[in-house]
């Protein structure tokens, strides 16, 4: 047999023919007849380094053939395909988050999936980057390299689901010591002492977004739960704030507005509302992409706070870190702590189904809380 003839299969299933010198010489080849001359065109389906695997492909091929209608190529064809498909079954949040990462991926975004390996999604990690709104580039954090592996694990396994491609790249490979460094990141968090506190209480009126940063110390909420408080979930007259995402326990919970705070919330309520009219409480007016803050705007303010009142080695996630620190200094209940924080109560019995603490429990603990 000569080296480029293809190898007898059934009639109608197809052939594999090979080209030597090639990375993948094995090529399949999937036959379609031509309605109006009846004559027949050969496409095909795939390279592959071994005949094994294109007469396999050919197999998978004549149970479920592809669909090229679809018109599924690229990067960027399977991501809008998927989400399309993935977004109606998820929380607002999940969407936000993979629309972050796959904002980093934009150097993969023409690449042909079905030529794309466990090395290049590696090197698209890798690599990934974003061009903020001031033209600077961003890179890609760990957290956000791992949620770029998670969301092409999903991107490609419904390609391989729909028989675009034979078998997924994403899953060739683990992320197992990215996931253990992001893990003993989060161990290592500082705690603001009371005298960055203190510094910060000083240039509130000077250092703009430091009343934000003071706001996240005094009620425990996560930064990106406090990035996108809305207005109508303040209660001024009452005193609180309904804020949370996340987990069960964190959605949609009742946090007093600790005494402290109260004239900067009042203060961002009547800017929001009367000067910005907007619906949430923390906005950036000058921002290119809209006034309304994301997890990375307010990354970067709070960062910008951080270096205009020169306190080093803090993360945005400190200021959660330090209110759960320190109402156990100062005695808080640990059930009303958890509450407030968002944190399951299933491991306490007598506090998960006995306990049902009223607003005043929370109001009174609350107040327990200083940083001096």
């Amino acid at each position: 047999m000569a080296k480029n003839q293809a190898r007898k299969r059934d009639s109608g299933t197809g052939c594999v023919t090979c080209k030597r010198g090639r990375k993948n010489p094995y090529m399949a080849l999937v036959s379609e007849k031509n309605v109006q001359d009846g004559k027949v065109s050969y496409k095909s389906i795939g390279s592959f380094k071994t005949r094994r695997e294109a007469e396999y492909a050919l197999e998978v091929y004549q149970e479920n053939p592809i669909d090229y209608s679809l018109k599924i190529k690229t990067f960027e064809d399977l991501y809008n395909a998927w989400s399309n498909y993935y977004f109606e079954h998820v929380s607002v949040t999940a969407v936000r988050s993979v629309r972050s990462a796959y904002s980093y991926c934009s150097k993969g975004y023409s690449m042909d999936i079905k030529k794309m390996g466990p090395g290049h999604i590696k090197d698209l990690m890798n690599t990934a980057s974003r061009i903020d709104d001031n033209g600077e580039i961003i890179y890609a954090s760990k957290c956000t390299k791992e949620r770029i592996k998670s969301m092409c694990n999903l991107m490609f396994d419904y390609a391989f689901e729909r028989r675009l491609i034979y078998y997924n790249p994403a899953r060739a490979f683990k992320v197992t010591h990215l996931i253990r460094e992001i893990e003993e990141e989060k161990k290592v968090k500082q705690v603001f002492s009371p005298k960055d506190i203190k510094k910060m209480w000083k240039y509130v009126d000077v250092t703009p977004y430091t009343d934000m940063v003071l706001i996240g110390l005094y009620t425990g909420f996560r930064p990106q739960e406090l990035a996108i408080l809305e207005i109508d979930n303040i209660d001024l007259e009452e005193g609180s704030i309904i804020g949370g995402m996340k987990t069960a326990n964190g959605k949609n919970r009742k946090v007093p507005i600790h005494p402290d705070i109260k004239p900067l919330v009042e203060k961002k309520y009547i800017e929001a509302t009367e000067l910005l009219g907007s619906d949430r409480l923390f906005n950036d007016p000058r921002s290119q992409t809209g006034i309304k803050l994301t997890y990375d705007k307010y990354r970067r303010k709070f960062e910008f706070v951080m270096a205009d009142l020169a306190l080093s080695g803090f993360s945005p996630h400190c200021t959660r870190h330090t209110f759960a620190t320190q109402a156990k200094r100062c005695g808080m209940e640990p059930g009303i702590v958890k509450r407030i924080l968002g944190h399951s109560l299933r491991s306490d019995v007598t506090e998960y189904y006995y306990a049902h603490p009223d607003f005043s429990d929370f109001e009174n603990e609350i107040r327990k809380l200083t940083f001096s």
